[in-house]
């Protein structure tokens, strides 16, 4: 008797992207891919508000890109269920301070276009070492790039490839130097501001997102790193205005705020408003109900009186 074939399960997922300057979609359509195995599995293009829609997808786990022609825009992990909806809420981040574009695109083709053609030989050999995971030459040729033309992307880029490769002394010199080249450049901060926050270091955390909200007081991803860094510290009144103000920027379109903004409930012991934010939170990051911590919070919340 012949072995009988289950059809995979299917299912749908919906999303939409904003733009972290406002809120609002993009300017422009984005190309929104599925990536299985570094391989796109299923594509699709944003409507004119920014929501898309993957209506067949197989159940399991991917890689979620959003990208303008060949420029990777944002990326993040997904988990499609045929048990349940499925959404993912993506933003575009901003790059620099203030006002201007909402988001200039430069990837290390256009980079190194700026410059003479050994350093643009470096810059894309460095591209292709640091996509195979050979990150101590990809630093290597950096470091040479760097030496005659430094830039705070590179600066940057340089510093991840330090951290991967287990030598974070050097990375925050880096890290340094990225923002003293351009202070305005907001992904330093960023990246800075996530390793403070791996290692609970609050009080660097508060410094470094200050610093960059100095510079730009719209800026939505340091107003929840300093909503981060004051719940560490305990100042829960603080921690909550700026989680607030963070979420108002985008018009409550974005997740994370409302993960933190649970936290701070939770701590408060108001039950009610903890399960409000944290049911808005997976509504809008339907891939982390799949984690075991979110689960035990989930029922955590669900016996809170």
């Amino acid at each position: 008797m012949a072995p009988v074939l289950l059809a995979a399960a299917l299912a749908t997922l919906q999303g939409y992207v904003f733009r972290e300057t406002d809120g609002r979609a993009p300017r422009r359509p984005m190309t929104v891919e599925l990536l299985r195995e570094g391989r796109s599995a299923y594509r699709e293009t944003t409507e004119p508000n920014g929501t898309f829609e993957f209506a067949k997808v197989r159940e399991g786990s991917y890689t979620i890109r959003g990208r303008y022609n060949d420029f990777v825009v944002l990326e993040d992990a997904v988990t499609v269920s045929a048990a349940g909806p499925n959404f993912a809420a993506l933003m575009t981040p901003k790059r620099r301070a203030g006002a201007g574009p909402p988001f200039g695109t430069v990837s290390v083709g256009q980079l190194a276009a700026r410059n003479d053609r050994d350093h643009q030989k470096k810059l894309r050999e460095a591209g292709r070492l640091t996509k195979s995971r050979n990150f101590a030459a990809a630093a290597g040729l950096y470091e040479e790039a760097l030496s005659k033309h430094p830039s705070a992307e590179a600066f940057d880029t340089l510093a991840l490839l330090y951290l991967q490769l287990g030598r974070p002394d050097e990375a925050f010199a880096a890290f340094e130097k990225a923002i003293a080249q351009d202070p305005k450049y907001l992904f330093p901060y960023t990246h800075l501001a996530a390793v403070y926050l791996e290692e609970r270091r609050y009080k660097d955390l508060l410094a470094v997102a200050t610093q960059a909200l100095q510079l730009d007081p719209k800026w939505v991803t340091g107003h929840v790193y300093l909503g981060q860094a004051y719940a560490g510290l305990g100042d829960l009144d603080a921690a909550a205005r700026a989680v607030e103000t963070a979420s108002g920027l985008v018009r409550g379109k974005a997740p994370g705020p409302h993960l933190l903004l649970a936290r701070i409930a939770w701590e408060r012991k108001d039950c009610r408003r903890a399960r409000e934010h944290l049911d808005r939170y997976l509504a809008l990051h339907t891939s982390a109900r799949a984690g075991p911590d979110m689960q035990k919070s989930v029922e955590m919340l669900a016996g809170c009186h």
